[in-house]
């Protein structure tokens, strides 16, 4: 195997990891050559093994990836295109010390490192016009999230009384998220198509950018209503290089949730939370 084709192989086996099933779903879920600025057959070429990406490039596809730079699959990757480049790893064994056995990694990581393997396996990457279809109105917003995190059938009614909305506008949004294959129908049932998994959050493109904002409106009106259950807040002065070091463990304490989701929950015990932890930079002012 040569090492363009290694690095390839890198990227499909990162690609897949991510949720994204062939390198097809992949182009087109981001936004296509709008997003990653090529034409599928390129990216395809990349992945045969038959070109490598410049190095801006590949950090843009990371980013539609959905990987932190300094992430293990982003070091993966960056280590396959620069092998390929210099022919070997003997750069790369001079800049980097050993690499940890999993043995010597305390019990905690190692749990939350076999958390992380198994939500990988449960993750799902959503279509541009899913997306789309999210943005369609708050009713529509809501049951899909409701019925994602719900396992079994849903009817009109049970949606309608949880929400408070009314029937009517839950049937509208029921049919168009069936016909946008969101969800299965059946008469004044739904099922939705997600529930157990992990449906991966859309990735930051030029491409994706109005269906991001179109849905921080939908969750804005949405916890508008809602009630805070928990609350912690803290203000520091950290570098840039220490917030992108705590980004990633807030990332994996996010994630983390999933763990203790079971959507197959008794509904009368069981209710549906939304966790957001976000980081302002609030001086000095831009």
């Amino acid at each position: 195997m040569t090492n363009s084709k290694a690095f390839g192989s890198a990227l499909a086996k990162v690609r897949k990891e991510q949720g994204f099933t062939s390198a097809h779903q992949f182009f087109k879920s981001v936004g296509g050559s709008k997003s990653l600025g090529l034409a599928f057959m390129s990216y395809w070429d990349m992945e045969r093994g038959k070109k490598l990406p410049k190095s801006w490039r590949l950090k843009a596809i990371m980013a539609a990836l959905g990987i932190d730079q300094y992430s293990p699959k982003a070091q993966e990757l960056v280590r396959a295109y620069f092998r390929a480049l210099s022919g070997s790893d003997e750069l790369l064994q001079t800049l980097s010390g050993p690499v940890s056995s999993g043995a010597d990694l305390p019990s905690r990581e190692l749990a939350e490192a076999a958390a992380h393997q198994a939500l990988s396996h449960l993750s799902v990457h959503l279509t541009l016009e899913q997306w789309k279809l999210r943005t369609r109105d708050i009713v529509t917003h809501i049951c899909q999230n409701y019925l994602a995190n719900t396992a079994g059938w849903v009817t009109v009614k049970e949606l309608a009384e949880a929400a408070k909305f009314k029937p009517e506008a839950v049937k509208k949004a029921f049919k168009a998220l069936a016909a946008g294959g969101l969800v299965d129908l059946s008469g004044d049932k739904a099922r939705g198509k997600f529930a157990g998994k992990v449906i991966q959050v859309l990735p930051s493109t030029p491409a994706t950018a109005s269906i991001k904002a179109a849905l921080r409106n939908n969750w804005n009106t949405w916890l508008a209503d809602s009630r805070i259950v928990a609350l912690k807040r803290s203000t520091v002065r950290m570098t840039k290089a220490n917030l992108n070091m705590y980004r990633q463990h807030l990332e994996k304490a996010v994630n983390l949730a999933a763990v203790y989701g079971n959507s197959e929950e008794n509904r009368q015990e069981s209710a549906i939370y939304f966790i957001d932890a976000s980081i302002f930079k609030v001086l000095p002012k831009d």
